[in-house]
């Protein structure tokens, strides 16, 4: 599997959120999804040129932990789920709440 972007973790992320939002459509038990925390080991690199851009991964299975152990870095993120107005969403498209 490689290095992976941490875009690309990411927007993966928010795909798996949609999707769990829309199987969650309709169902009795839902869950909030309000903050979400993430540990990655991450690995920076210098992209070549002069932009001086640096390019964030994941490691992904598959790589070498010995050839990359230099360059390795935690990174804890926390991320709030919210929709595109900016209200915190759940995992399904319906607020019903449980008889409690």
């Amino acid at each position: 599997m490689g290095l992976i972007k941490l875009s690309d973790a990411i927007e993966n992320l928010r795909e798996e959120l949609r999707l769990a939002q829309e199987k969650g459509k309709n169902k009795n038990l839902q869950f909030d999804t309000q903050l979400i925390e993430l540990e990655l080991e991450i690995s920076a690199e210098d992209e070549s040129g002069a932009s001086g851009k640096i390019n964030w991964y994941i490691f992904g299975g598959g790589v070498d932990a010995k050839a990359k152990d230099a360059s390795k870095h935690k990174l804890k993120l926390t991320l709030r789920a919210v929709d595109a107005s900016g209200q915190p969403i759940r995992v399904s498209k319906l607020q019903e709440q449980l008889p409690g």
